[in-house]
This record gives C-alpha cells, sequence and structure tokens, in this order.
C-alpha cells in the first residue's frame, strides 16, 4: 500500500513540467473541449460515406450474431431492407470496434463519432511520447496542438475512417522506430499490431508501410528483415491483406481501382501540386512555418538532423504515395499531421535556443512562452473552424415510427443514408425497412449519373412501381437533390402532385444544402413484393440480384 502511494505521488509530481500524467490530462481536456464545441453534430454530415461507416457497424455485429451459412445472402438480405450499408468497399476492424460500441452504449450516432473522437485522443497521444522520447520531456506538452489543427478538428467531428487511420499509422511507427532501435524487442509485435490494424480499417494506410521500407534503408537496418520472426509474421501479413484486397476487388471493383490505381499520366503537374494547395488549410500557419524551419535548420545540425530525417521521410513517401492515388482527398493528408506537428515543436525549441542565445536568458523561460502562446492561439482559432453539420432526420423518422411502425418506407433524395442510419438504428426486431428511389426507379455506380439507368419515364410508370414493387405506403421525398440530375426523379416528384398521394407532414432539414422532406401517403392499394430487386451498376452494367429483406430470427436459427 505504502509503495501504491509513493508511486501515485511520482506519477502526479509537477517535476518541472516533465510530468507525463499533466501532459496526458491536458490533451484529455482539450479533446474534451473540442468536443463540446460540436457536441450537438451526430457525425452524419459527410454524404454518403458518413451514414455508411455508422451503419457497418450495426451490420458486421448482426453478421457476428448470425452467424450465417450463406454470407452473401445475408448481406444482400440485410442490404435489401436497409440499403445504407457497403460492408465490402471498406476492412471491417473499425467496424467491428464501432458495434461493440453499439452494442455497449446503444445504436447511435453520437457513439460512433464519440469513437473517432477517442481515436483523436490515442494519436495526440502518441505525439506527446515521441515528442518525450525523441525531442524532450517538457515537449510532451505540444501533444494537444494534434488535435486542434483544423483538419484533425473537422474529421476527428465526423464518422469517417481518416483520423482513427492517422492515430494507427502514427502508433505503427512510432514502435517501429522503437524496434529499430532496438530489435530484440517487443516493439516489433506492436508495429505489426498497429500496422495491420491501420490497414483494415483504410487500405491507403497502407502507405506507411512503404514509410517503414524507407526508414529501413535510409537507417542501414535492413539485416533485420532476414530475422525469422519477421519474416513469419510479414508471409502472415502479406497472405491476409492480399485476401482482403481480394474481396473488394471482387465486391467493390470500382471503389477498389478508384483507390488504387492512379492515373496514366504520372508526370501531371496539377497531381502533384493537389496536397499543396490543401496542406495550409488543415494545419496552421504557424505550425507550418515552424516545421519549414525545423527542416531547413535541423538538417544542418547534428543534434536535430537524425530527427527531422525520420520525420522528413515520413511526409514524403505519405505525399508521394497518396499523390499516385487515383482518388484524391485533402483529408488523406491527416496521415502528416503528427509528423508535422512534430517538426513544428523542433522549430519552436530552435527559435527558442536562438532567443535565449540572444538575450543570454534561461531557455525554459522561452520554452514555456512558446508553449503558452501557441497553444493559445489554437485554442482561440478552434471555434472559427466550421464542421458541416445535417439536423432534421431524427424529427422525420420519429414520426413515421409513429404513422407505420411495421411498415417499408419509400425514400428518395441525397440524404437516404442518415435517414436510413437513424431508421435502422431504432429497428432492433428488422420490422421495417426503407426502399430508395435511387434502386427502383434509377440507378447510378458511385455517383448519381455515372452507368445511370432510368426505370421510368413518366409520372404514370412511377405510379406502377409504387403500387407493385415496393411494398410501401408512405413516401419521404427530397424537394431538392438528386432530381436536377435524374429525369426519373423528376417524373417522381411530378406524380407527388396527384390526387393518389396525400401530403402528410413536411420537416426542415438544416444542412450545408438545406432542403425539405415532404412525407406522403400512397393512397392506392399496393403489393408487397416478397423480394426486391437491387441493381448494383458499380459491379457492372445491368449487374442485379434480388433478395427477400432479412427478418429477424430466434437464437440458434439459421438464415
Amino acid at each position: 500500500m505504502q509503495a501504491d502511494m509513493v508511486n501515485f505521488r511520482k506519477a502526479v509530481r509537477w517535476n518541472k513540467g516533465r510530468s507525463v500524467l499533466w501532459q496526458v490530462l491536458l490533451v484529455l481536456l482539450v479533446l474534451l473541449y473540442v468536443a463540446g464545441l460540436h457536441w450537438s453534430n451526430d457525425g452524419l454530415w459527410y454524404q454518403g460515406d458518413s451514414p455508411r461507416h455508422a451503419a457497418n457497424g450495426l451490420f458486421w455485429w448482426d453478421f457476428l450474431a448470425s452467424f450465417p451459412v450463406n454470407p452473401l445472402k445475408f448481406a444482400l438480405s440485410y442490404y435489401a431492407r436497409y440499403p445504407v450499408i457497403h460492408p465490402t468497399g471498406y476492412p471491417p476492424l473499425f467496424y467491428l470496434i464501432e458495434g461493440a460500441a453499439f452494442r455497449l452504449l446503444g445504436p447511435s450516432p453520437y457513439v460512433a463519432k464519440g469513437l473517432v473522437l477517442v481515436f483523436a485522443l490515442f494519436a495526440a497521444v502518441y505525439v506527446a511520447v515521441w515528442l518525450r522520447r525523441w525531442v524532450s520531456e517538457e515537449a510532451g506538452w505540444f501533444g494537444v496542438l494534434l488535435i486542434l489543427q483544423p483538419g484533425v478538428l473537422k474529421w476527428a467531428n465526423a464518422i469517417m475512417l481518416n483520423v482513427p487511420s492517422m492515430a494507427l499509422s502514427l502508433a505503427a511507427l512510432y514502435h517501429t522506430r522503437r524496434w529499430l532501435d532496438a530489435p530484440a524487442s517487443r516493439h516489433f509485435y506492436a508495429a505489426v499490431l498497429f500496422a495491420l490494424s491501420g490497414v483494415l480499417t483504410y487500405f491507403p494506410t497502407g502507405i506507411v508501410l512503404f514509410v517503414i521500407l524507407f526508414w529501413i534503408v535510409i537507417e542501414r537496418r535492413w539485416s533485420i528483415l532476414r530475422n525469422r520472426r519477421v519474416l513469419i509474421l510479414g508471409l502472415i501479413s502479406a497472405i491476409l491483406l492480399l485476401s482482403m484486397a481480394l474481396l473488394a476487388s471482387r465486391w467493390a471493383p470500382m471503389h477498389f481501382v478508384s483507390v488504387f490505381r492512379g492515373s496514366l499520366n504520372v508526370f501531371s503537374w496539377p497531381r502533384w501540386t493537389y496536397y499543396l494547395e490543401w496542406i495550409p488549410v488543415l494545419f496552421r500557419s504557424p505550425i507550418l512555418i515552424l516545421a519549414g524551419l525545423a527542416v531547413i535548420i535541423g538538417l544542418c545540425l547534428h543534434r536535430w538532423r537524425g530527427e527531422v530525417r525520420w520525420l522528413l521521410t515520413w511526409i514524403v513517401v505519405c505525399y508521394t504515395g497518396l499523390s499516385l492515388l487515383g482518388v484524391r482527398e485533402p483529408r488523406y493528408m491527416l496521415l502528416i499531421g503528427p509528423p508535422i506537428v512534430i517538426l513544428s515543436v523542433v522549430g519552436l525549441i530552435l527559435l527558442m535556443q536562438l532567443g535565449a542565445a540572444l538575450s543570454k536568458r534561461n531557455i525554459s523561460w522561452f520554452f514555456l512562452g512558446g508553449i503558452g502562446a501557441l497553444s493559445l492561439f489554437h485554442f482561440m482559432m478552434a471555434p472559427l473552424v466550421k464542421v458541416p453539420s445535417v439536423h432534421g432526420f431524427q424529427e422525420v423518422v420519429t414520426f413515421l415510427e409513429k404513422v407505420a411502425p411495421e411498415e417499408r418506407i419509400f425514400y428518395d433524395g441525397d440524404f437516404d443514408g442518415v435517414f436510413s442510419f437513424y431508421t435502422r438504428s431504432g429497428d432492433e426486431g428488422f420490422k421495417r425497412g426503407i426502399v430508395l428511389g435511387s434502386k427502383v426507379m434509377y440507378a447510378s455506380a458511385v455517383v448519381t449519373g455515372w452507368r445511370l439507368t432510368e426505370k421510368v419515364s413518366s409520372s404514370s410508370e412511377v405510379i406502377e412501381v409504387l403500387r407493385k414493387k415496393c411494398g410501401a405506403r408512405w413516401l419521404a421525398i427530397e424537394r431538392q437533390g438528386v432530381q436536377d440530375k435524374v429525369a426519373a426523379a423528376r417524373h417522381l416528384r411530378q406524380a407527388l402532385i396527384g390526387p393518389e398521394f396525400r401530403l402528410a407532414k413536411s420537416f426542415p432539414i438544416l444542412a450545408p444544402r438545406p432542403t425539405w422532406v415532404d412525407v406522403y401517403q400512397f393512397l392506392l392499394p399496393i403489393e408487397i413484393p416478397e423480394e426486391l430487386e437491387l441493381p448494383f451498376p458499380a459491379l457492372g452494367e445491368g449487374k442485379v440480384f434480388r433478395a427477400k429483406p432479412i427478418e429477424l430470427k430466434p437464437k440458434n436459427s439459421n438464415l
């Protein structure tokens, strides 16, 4: 008991600002501050990925609970009831963790967004640990700067995979460096675990494997690759990743190809300058300036040359790899957030050392002043970061739960994912369901208009489809959106003014593009088809499946 008390007192000791406990506590408080700025944002604002990342967590745990004999049939049946899932486009690790959180806390989007914020906390703590080990123990205070960068703050408040990917990549590279410093250490296993976890969360994280390879080459540590445990675990990891890649190429071919196949024009100038335009948006100018200072001066100083080399290699390899991908998005650059923040701290230290030398004062005063000024600046700027939000769908779903508690709902509009997730999260017994206009009246691959197939060409054909192919008496229709591009969607809205429909209620939707959702009751008799037709243009021209919407089965029964 006395020993425990001594250890506790040692942990909470200030120790001239070197206490790891207080540094981690500050990271936690800053995360709570960032979360509080956007506490009412459910994280589903990024269309249409965010709702699918949330729904996939529900799907994978339902999959594990059912353990179906026929996984494809299970997925199609699930999709036939709730066409919001996308289980093959991304690896499943994040969704399994997310599903476990849903089981413990309930299927709420705030739970999923909270999980992303936890990954942001995880990343900031690793930045602090990195700084403490290879820069200085006092520098651990700057771990908070990662959370306060505009790009991290924005995407930590969205149910997306970029922040978890960044956190796992950082952990993998930290333990890789520890392993390279001590090849016999157990950090090798942690490096493999986090690297695999990163790739099994988000495929582009595989770029980190090339960072590790370049580190080994630049530091001339290639002899460690001949180690038996490295060869065995490397082979197992390669088989696992190859299997996942083959699965994605089979069931999400367009998504897979767009991510992993770069443009043939590798020498295109816009390809290599794209991210240069976005980096100043993702990271604050003082951080970038200090990081640049660290690179310029640090490479000339023996004390910092090695550190700068490690971090600069990380940045260059990630920038090159991401620029070569067929799809480029600003948020992908979060992977270089940790090394930029660490370099900025090195730059600040170099600046403080110069100030201390010129004024002949103790550098600690300059360092504390730098911490205070940089932190205060980021705290003041954090509320100015605009994070989009979508509000109003919970009210739509609640209304439909009352008027149609055990019925299918027809939905058409850009925010079908948000509507579908809220409906699914309140339907534990699979008694309801959703039929999308983008399945029964028209269909596209990935984005509206790509491989577009329109199945209705008039208002009368719309009514026939609703009578015979949907099985839905209630319709929720966005006033603005896809109908601007698709004739079938315009025919649907023209049909709604006819006597076959009754407008029940309208709901305002607050979003980056504000709109209304109008709820209609279809007054004609309907047929409820046992199976629904599910077109998947992304899998090829004319690719269509038929599936019966999944039903809740008693325990120990098969699908």
